[in-house]
């Protein structure tokens, strides 16, 4: 254990926070005698004692014992360097952020500051990726048994999820793997589809989705599914079929609609899109779905400027 360097720290640390020994020693719970011990180098700090020394000059305990501890800009990046180190300290993260956003308020902030707070963020998005990620799974197993409609929909964020982080492969297998088990549940169809898509692969998309329709041709999921994946392989006519058809099936399945809404508009059929539009419109209102409805009078009104 270094002495010396543990009490030039701490000598250091209340220097920059501009405090007295004994103002330290009173927000420690001890004597400024045995602050000025330590500074001196003639004893070192209990080590029940240390972990309240680090959290109030928001640094490690591992600083405070290194002979060249760095020399922070000021305490957001002193704060940054310890969320590093644990990025499941949310207090940590949340000290680090203040004091960034302290410092922006004020246009104190150099060009450094705002790459740390960038990074600030970028690690804390990985901490709560791994969260999400957690849930997403223990969702999906805890939900394998009934299989309802909150389990599939959590099957499906989690493809999107894996999307946004590149994992594409990750997820075709993952469903590939799902439909050879189960081959009789057309949802895994669907899955599928959905992953493929997601990785940009609409080729084996389609192909997977009529293989299914081949074997549960009335199942409205998969007839959307296959009318958005024709749609971006420019096979219009074919994409309206099985929009139209999954309405029709299910008169619940609203997804058919916005997708040939969505579509209208994007062909230029500004009439038939408004006409769409206004059929949601009517679903959503028969459903007392108010706030949908103020989405779908967004689009009704930018078409009225086009028509």
């Amino acid at each position: 254990m270094n002495i010396i360097s543990v009490g030039q720290n701490i000598r250091k640390l209340r220097d920059e926070r501009n405090i007295t020994q004994q103002q330290l020693a009173d927000s420690l719970g001890i004597t400024f005698q045995a602050v000025s011990k330590w500074e001196c180098g003639t004893t070192v700090p209990d080590i029940a004692v240390l972990p309240e020394i680090a959290d109030y000059f928001s640094v490690t305990i591992d600083d405070l014992f290194k002979s060249n501890m760095p020399a922070y800009r000021n305490k957001a990046e002193r704060l940054m360097s310890k969320y590093e180190s644990d990025i499941n300290n949310s207090e940590t993260f949340e000290l680090a952020n203040k004091e960034y956003t302290k410092l922006i308020s004020e246009k104190n902030a150099a060009a450094t500051d705002l790459g740390s707070y960038a990074y600030l963020n970028d690690l804390r998005s990985q901490y709560y990726l791994k969260i999400a990620e957690s849930y997403y799974l223990q969702a999906n197993e805890e939900g394998r048994e009934q299989k309802d409609v909150s389990f599939y929909k959590n099957q499906r964020q989690y493809i999107l999820f894996l999307s946004r982080l590149g994992r594409h492969e990750e997820s075709i297998n993952r469903h590939v793997s799902l439909l050879e088990q189960e081959p009789d549940d057309p949802m895994n169809y669907s899955s599928l589809v959905a992953a493929y898509k997601c990785a940009g692969d609409n080729e084996n998309a389609i192909k997977t989705a009529e293989k299914g329709l081949s074997i549960f041709p009335n199942d409205a999921i998969l007839h959307v599914y296959a009318g958005d994946t024709y749609k971006h392989l420019s096979q219009f006519d074919k994409a309206s079929e099985h929009w139209n058809k999954a309405f029709e099936i299910d008169p619940e399945m609203i997804d058919a609609r916005y997708s040939l809404a969505f579509h209208l508009m994007e062909i230029g059929q500004y009439e038939k899109a408004k006409e769409a539009f206004v059929q949601i419109k009517e679903w959503n209102n028969q459903r007392g779905f108010d706030i949908e409805n103020r989405w779908v009078n967004v689009e009704l009104n930018k078409l009225e400027t086009k028509i």
